[in-house]
This record gives structure tokens, C-alpha cells and sequence, in this order.
């Protein structure tokens, strides 16, 4: 439906005063609004839909409110607001036990925490969501884990952890055969080889995903990679190819 359906929707459940339609469809609305990118609008009835699963009762239907306000915070430059109501919601989802709920908001804290710079409670939440796919069997959760906690720890220059974790998000990523992120992982793993001064791992890492994007068409990846390529065998050239580092 859309968002005018929705709206003529919601004035038909508040003339009747079924509160439990109006916070279904406020939810409705305020998500419509998210993905447009009007803030106010996106909290003003994701805030309405919250309230009234508050008084209903209905704490399922909380705790998704919950989410969708900490996704507005969170699109609006507000991380720290954002985790205040990803922990509300995963209190709800803790105490039924419900797993993936619990994963689920596991991979939005850890990224708030990324971004508000607090890289141990980013990798306590990514461990969890990463440890909740293992146990389910989910290789490409497991994968998508992985590789969050790969970023964390490049940004903490944990190098050999995090070309650890890169690997591990490859190993499913290539399994599942899902291109993209294929490349983007062997673009971390060779960024980190660099770093590491293993210039002749990092161009091997480097060239695959370079290859991916060709084939995908992905412009300016391709000529990031190809710069960077181009820069580290430069290099090699001056220092006379010397050998990587074992």
C-alpha cells in the first residue's frame, strides 16, 4: 500500500479508536517515512505505534517499534540514541529467548558501537549474533558476523584477527557463491596484508577481488583497486621484489 492508502487507513482506525490498528499502520507509515528520509515524521509515528503497544500491553509489538525508532536514530545521526531503544527491544527478545531476534539487534548495537567508537561492546554484540548463526547452521549470518568483527578489529589495528575473521567471511561467502561480498572480503584481506608488509599476498588478495568487480561492473571499486595495485607494484619494483615476510 501506499503511503496515501496508509494514511486514509489510519483516519478510518481513529474515528473507530482501535488502538491496536493505529499502531499498526502508525508503524507502517513512520517506516514509510524512514526509507524517504523524513526523521520527524518516521519518530513522530513510530513514537505513536510504541505508546500504544506500551498501554495495550503488547510488548512484541513494542519492542519492533522499539527497532524502528532506534533505526531512525540511527539514520539521523544519532547512534547513541538509537542504542537506547536496540536495548529495549532486546530485553523483550531476551526474555522469550527468541534467537533470532536476539541476532537480529546483536548486528544493530554492534553497529551503533562501531560507530560511537566503543570497539569492545561492538565485538561483544557481533560475537553473539556470529555465535546464535553457528549454532543455527546459517553460514551466510555466520559470514556477515565475521565480517563486522574483521572491521573492529582493523580499526583497533588487530591485524591478524581481523584478516582471521575476513577469511572465515570468505570461506561462506565463496561457499554461497554471493560475489560482492566475496570481493569486499578479499579486499580487507588485502588491504590488511599491505598493512602487514606482505605486499605480494596483498596483490594476490587485491587481484581477485579486483577480477569480481570487472565482472560485476563496478566502476569505481575497479579503479580503486587497479590504484592500489598499481601503487604496491611500484614498489616492488623499487625495493628489488623482495619476498613477503613469512
Amino acid at each position: 500500500m501506499s503511503l496515501e492508502e496508509h494514511l486514509k487507513e489510519l483516519e478510518i482506525y481513529r474515528a473507530t479508536h482501535n488502538e491496536q490498528d493505529i499502531a499498526n499502520v502508525a508503524f507502517k507509515i513512520g517506516d514509510i517515512y524512514l526509507k524517504k528520509g523524513k526523521w520527524d515524521d518516521a519518530s513522530a509515528y513510530m513514537s505513536e505505534a510504541e505508546a500504544l503497544c506500551r498501554k495495550l500491553g503488547n510488548e512484541e509489538g513494542r519492542a519492533v517499534a522499539a527497532i524502528g525508532l532506534g533505526d531512525v536514530f540511527r539514520a539521523s545521526g544519532n547512534p547513541g540514541g538509537a542504542r537506547e531503544y536496540y536495548r529495549q527491544a532486546l530485553e523483550f527478545f531476551e526474555k522469550q529467548g527468541r534467537q533470532e531476534g536476539i541476532a537480529n539487534l546483536a548486528e544493530r548495537l554492534g553497529e551503533v558501537h562501531r560507530e560511537l567508537g566503543k570497539h569492545a561492546e561492538a565485538l561483544q554484540a557481533f560475537h553473539r549474533g556470529r555465535e546464535i548463526c553457528q549454532i543455527n547452521g546459517d553460514q551466510l549470518g555466520t559470514a556477515h558476523f565475521s565480517e563486522r568483527m574483521a572491521l573492529v578489529h582493523r580499526s583497533l589495528n588487530e591485524f591478524e584477527p581481523a584478516v582471521a575473521c575476513f577469511e572465515e567471511a570468505l570461506t561462506f561467502y565463496q561457499r554461497h557463491g554471493v560475489a560482492d561480498r566475496v570481493a569486499f572480503a578479499s579486499t580487507g584481506i588485502g588491504d590488511l596484508h599491505h598493512k602487514m608488509g606482505r605486499p605480494r599476498a596483498a596483490l594476490e588478495s587485491l587481484g581477485r577481488a579486483l577480477a569480481i568487480y570487472r565482472r560485476l561492473g563496478a566502476r569505481q571499486p575497479v579503479q580503486l583497486l587497479e590504484q592500489q595495485m598499481a601503487a604496491i607494484e611500484e614498489s616492488l619494483e623499487i625495493q628489488g621484489s623482495p619476498p613477503d615476510s613469512p
